[in-house]
């Protein structure tokens, strides 16, 4: 990979709310030469560094042939609610990282940069969590250089779905933000955007090798804040 040619990143979940700010941010990095955005239909966006390739996912295995790319970047998520079912949001969270993961690899992606959440764990009897870190187990076996989980909490942002719940506790963040400290600040309620800023910048770390995880504290330093 020549970073000094600029670093090709392909992107899914670029629609969302952590992915559509990242987009943003990766069109106008000058470390970044292409972005290739998975998309399920076109958008319209233009922009000299962008290309989007439309995809199901649930059916996806390759790339076009001609596309390759040096690190992924996936921000795709939803949740049980909007999925319908464990099935439909464990296809999501977990089948379709992994195979946009997978074909990734395939491209020639030598790092993982993914949005995960604060308490993932394969082994938690909570669907939303052990799926996430389901994602996290699997992508780590598929051969990347680098691999980074970003785990949020409370994502605060304006969602383009209506989420009443969330909504509610978005209004309350900043009266329980500044209690969570010490063992509780991962659990701060976090910017989408800071959130996408650190996913980004993780894009331009490929040399680092290994797994890692990024909680609160970790990602707002990865985001310069």
């Amino acid at each position: 990979m020549d970073q000094a040619a600029g670093l090709r990143v392909l992107l899914a979940g670029g629609t969302g709310l952590v992915g559509g700010h990242a987009l943003t941010m990766l069109l106008n990095s000058p470390k970044v030469a292409q972005v290739v955005s998975l998309v399920r239909k076109p958008t319209g966006l233009r922009h000299d560094k962008l290309r989007e390739v439309v995809v199901d996912f649930a059916t996806l295995t390759d790339l076009p042939p001609d596309v390759r790319v040096d690190a992924v970047l996936c921000a795709l998520g939803t949740t049980r609610k909007d999925a319908g079912s464990d099935a439909a949001f464990q296809d999501v969270d977990l089948k379709y990282v992994v195979t946009v993961a997978k074909a990734a690899r395939r491209a020639g992606a030598i790092f993982f940069g993914g949005v995960s959440s604060v308490g993932a764990d394969s082994t938690s009897h909570r669907l939303y969590l052990k799926t996430k870190g389901m994602m996290e187990d699997y992508v780590a076996t598929l051969g990347f250089t680098s691999r980074h989980f970003l785990r949020p909490s409370l994502l605060l942002g304006t969602r383009r779905q209506d989420r009443p719940l969330e909504r509610f506790f978005q209004l309350l963040a900043p009266v329980i933000g500044p209690f969570l400290s010490g063992r509780l600040e991962k659990y701060r309620p976090i910017p989408a955007k800071v959130v996408a800023a650190a996913l980004v910048t993780t894009a331009s770390q490929p040399a680092i090798g290994g797994v890692r995880t990024h909680e609160y504290s970790a990602i707002r330093s990865l985001a310069g804040m």
